[in-house]
């Protein structure tokens, strides 16, 4: 599966730290679904991992799909 990172600001509220540089990410249970809700797992370059709780979000307006995370987010590409 194609993806896009979307980029994130939280500085507004919070410190600036340096973001991980992410090697690869995987989705488990992932349905092209509105509001699904499915794993995802990111892997980064420094050999650690994540598993976060995603939604899968259709945008109407945009005609794509995003699946988010909260920490990443990416819109998935074709």
């Amino acid at each position: 599966m194609k993806y896009k990172l979307i980029t994130k600001s939280w500085s507004k509220r919070r410190r600036i730290d340096q973001p991980k540089e992410i090697e690869e990410i995987k989705f488990v249970d992932f349905k092209k679904e509105h509001n699904h809700f499915c794993k995802m797992e990111v892997h980064y370059f420094d050999g650690s991992e994540q598993t976060l709780i995603s939604r899968v979000v259709f945008n109407e307006i945009k005609k794509h799909w995003i699946v988010d995370g909260m920490h990443v987010a990416v819109r998935l590409l074709g």
